[in-house]
Order: C-alpha cells, then sequence, then structure tokens
C-alpha cells in the first residue's frame, strides 16, 4: 500500500489556479520579509490577511501569513533568501504593496463585480508602530473618525498613499497601500502638525 502525503501549503497555493501572486513586503520588529503572498482571485490582500484562504480544500493563512520566493532583510545589513517563509499574523507590524497601473485597474473592475461598492471618507492619518511612523489615508464611514475606524474587531486596517519612516535613520518609502496591524500600533491620530484637509469621498 502507498502512503500518499497531501501537499504542502505553499505548493497548494503555487499550483491553485484559483489563487492570484501578490508581491508584499511584511516589516516585523527584526526583519523585514519580501516575497509573494497568494489571495482568492476575486479577494483582496486586506481579506487574505483577516481572514485566508483555501488552497486545494485546505484552509491557509489563518494564523499565519505565507510567503514564497523570499527575501529577508535584517537590521545589520544581512541578506538571504529560502523558497519559503510562514510569518506569524500576530508579529507583523504592517504589510506593504505596490500595485502597477493595469493591475490596479482589473482589481478595481472585478472588486466592483464582487462587492458592493460602498462610499468611504478618506481621513489622514498618523500611526506609530515599534520602529516605524505610516502616515496616510484610512477609510470609514461618513460621520466615523478616526477612532471610530480603529477600535473594531479586524486584526489589520487599510492605510493607502502610505508614506512609512523608519524611526532609527529617518529613512522612507511609499507605498500605494500598507495593511497595519491593529495589535502593534502604539498610537493613532491626525498628522503631526498639519490641519486635517476636507478630502473628497473614495470607493474601496
Amino acid at each position: 500500500m502507498t502512503l500518499r502525503l497531501p501537499p504542502r501549503p505553499n505548493d497548494s497555493l503555487e499550483t491553485n489556479a484559483r489563487l492570484k501572486q501578490v508581491r508584499v513586503f511584511v516589516y516585523t520588529e527584526t526583519c523585514i520579509l519580501n516575497g509573494y503572498t497568494y489571495c482568492m482571485g476575486q479577494q483582496r490582500l486586506l481579506d487574505t490577511l483577516n481572514q485566508k484562504v483555501v488552497a486545494n480544500y485546505m484552509p491557509v493563512g489563518k494564523d499565519f501569513l505565507p510567503l514564497t520566493q523570499v527575501e529577508i532583510s535584517f537590521p545589520n545589513g544581512d541578506k538571504k533568501t529560502t523558497p519559503e517563509a510562514n510569518v506569524r499574523k500576530s508579529n507583523i507590524l504592517f504589510v506593504g504593496e505596490n500595485s502597477d497601473v493595469e493591475a490596479a485597474i482589473s482589481e478595481t473592475t472585478d472588486r466592483q463585480l464582487i462587492y458592493r461598492i460602498k462610499s468611504k471618507t478618506a481621513l489622514s492619518a498618523e500611526i506609530h508602530v515599534p520602529l516605524y511612523i505610516l502616515r496616510g489615508q484610512i477609510y470609514g464611514k461618513s460621520w466615523q473618525q478616526i477612532l471610530d475606524v480603529v477600535d473594531r474587531a479586524d486584526k489589520f486596517i487599510a492605510l493607502t498613499d502610505a508614506e512609512v519612516v523608519r524611526t532609527s535613520d529617518k529613512t522612507a518609502l511609499t507605498f500605494d497601500f500598507v495593511a497595519v496591524n491593529r495589535n502593534r500600533i502604539i498610537y493613532i491620530g491626525e498628522p503631526a502638525d498639519s490641519a486635517e484637509p476636507t478630502l473628497p469621498q473614495r470607493t474601496l
């Protein structure tokens, strides 16, 4: 009798036609991981972080975010590569994503077919997590303030048009989209030394 072992989770991800590959930068307190994760075809990265994907009928990504083709950077400048890494979500500070124009247009069209589009108001926010300061826009209903948006059950919240500043040397990076681990936020508020601008409504 031949024992057939089930496929490993990352093998299932890479061979599952229902999934799409997403390039991400995962920031933790000890390293930065640059690689690919996976979402269902009509699923957003934020949904994957807050929920899970199903690869070949197996749930993947409940407590760990699977990555493939990973480059890991350490604070001392060392780097290493690995075919796969599974990052515990509770240890993630935030996840950054940059989308090319064509992919963004296609994704927006797909979302409109799947989701009921809800108009949301953009709120400028400054978020402090260990080692980093993030500035960008979070989104809530027309009557909501920053506290209303952030004080909720989701593990990760969305920040768009994000500037990420490393507090140790003031190095700055930008991302189209950042998912911030709500449980790693030290504090959040309006950007320092700036008045809250009146921003148009935007759909997510």
